[in-house]
């Protein structure tokens, strides 16, 4: 079966973080500014011992997996016809998992809670900056998607995030069609090819799970966020302990996108929707 791209947690990879198997949550710490600023002639000044204020926010890492399995005598018929019948299963697995962490990485383990604190992904992250476009991108004008862009990048501006390397997550449908449409008529250039020249823009990814008209745009700095991995996906054979047991498989992960912001809240994610 044709199966949605996986593209998200792929991008995100580039701060992969590996963590221990035996760590179920990783925190990460937010420091306040400290240290007052004297300016006088001859340099003399009373001690302050003045240090910056702590906070910590957790992230919790779940295992995802997936499970799968045949009858010893499939197993058997199979190798009387030269076949194998695990691969095809574990591909399968595989993208299960992987599209598990695409999700996550969206919208954080829904059903995870810990120390009070629900799992977030780039599209709910409470402290995301987030604005809302009048435009369908999938029809819009060129013009239309300059102002849609620009205003979306600005959001970071405001956030004091002044970076350019950032990646910028597109619904694949409206990417394809800015590839395609000219930004106007009888201009040398595509949309897509005008919206690359805005400074700031980053990397473009399109992806079939952002939404129609959506943008998301992330700092790609580890400071901003962090793929924390405890395991990559790996398939496992179970125990058989007689002959006539089960051939049984689990495939599983832990990962978690970490997602950080400094002391006063200020996030690397932008957030564009209509």
């Amino acid at each position: 079966a044709q199966r949605q791209l996986v593209e998200i947690a792929k991008a995100l990879s580039v701060n992969a973080r590996p963590i221990p198997i035996g760590k179920s949550i990783h925190n990460f710490k937010m420091i306040s500014d400290s240290g007052s600023i004297s300016v006088s002639m001859d340099g003399r000044r009373t001690a302050n011992l003045d240090k910056p204020l702590m906070k910590y926010s957790a992230t919790a890492i779940p295992i995802v997996n997936s499970t799968y399995g045949f009858g010893f005598r499939e197993v058997e018929a199979a190798s009387t016809e030269g076949m194998t019948l695990e691969p095809d299963a574990r591909v399968n697995a595989n993208r299960r998992i992987a599209e598990t962490l695409e999700t996550a990485a969206l919208v954080g383990y829904t059903d995870i809670v810990q120390n009070g604190q629900p799992s977030y992904g780039l599209r709910n992250h409470p402290n995301r900056n987030t604005r809302s476009h009048t435009f369908t991108l999938g029809t819009a004008t060129g013009a239309q998607w300059l102002t849609a862009v620009t205003e979306h990048l600005k959001l970071l501006q405001a956030n004091k995030f002044f970076r350019n390397d950032v990646i910028t997550f597109l619904n694949y449908s409206d990417w394809f069609y800015a590839s395609v449409t000219e930004f106007a008529v009888g201009y040398p250039k595509t949309i897509l090819q005008k919206i690359q020249e805005i400074p700031g823009i980053g990397e473009l990814v399109p992806c079939s799970s952002i939404n129609a008209s959506e943008i998301i745009t992330v700092v790609k700095d580890r400071s901003v966020f962090e793929v924390l991995t405890a395991m990559p996906i790996v398939t496992q054979p179970m125990a058989r302990l007689n002959p006539m047991d089960d051939y049984t498989f689990m495939t599983w992960a832990a990962a978690a996108l970490e997602i950080k912001t400094d002391y006063a809240g200020n996030c690397g994610i932008a957030h564009s929707n209509t």
